[in-house]
């Protein structure tokens, strides 16, 4: 009987540390999906200024917040994500507005379609 109730409780765990993994995951790209729309709007209005800052931070907060991401997902996909923000940032830097509007509209699409790549899916399961 104590087998089968620590055998359960194992279970309980398990499932339990997947479904705030998948939480987490969502709740991660949503977020990352709202900073970069707000960026591409700013680099449509042309105000190049306030668009390099919410990058700036934007690389700050993914910083602090892949390193845990990293621990459940693949880091190829954490690698692509920190690589087009820093090609953002560089674009927003040098003034380019439309190399800059093609990569936040990039880093949108990015942040839609990860979480459906990386989260559980009865489609990438099977």
């Amino acid at each position: 009987m104590k087998r089968t109730i620590f055998a359960l409780i194992v279970l309980a765990v398990i499932i339990g540390l997947g479904v705030g993994e998948q939480v987490y995951l969502h709740h991660l790209f949503e977020d990352l999906n709202e900073k970069t729309r707000a960026i591409a709007r700013l680099v449509d209005e042309d105000d190049m200024g306030e668009a390099h800052d919410k990058t700036v931070e934007l690389q700050e907060w993914w910083n602090k917040n892949k390193h845990f991401l990293e621990a459940v997902v693949s880091h190829n996909e954490t690698k692509e994500v920190t690589l087009r923000i820093a090609e953002l940032e560089g674009y927003i830097a040098i003034d380019d507005q439309k190399s800059s509007y093609a990569t936040a509209q990039i880093m949108v699409e990015l942040s839609t379609n990860l979480p459906h790549l990386l989260g559980f899916s009865w489609d990438t399961v099977l």
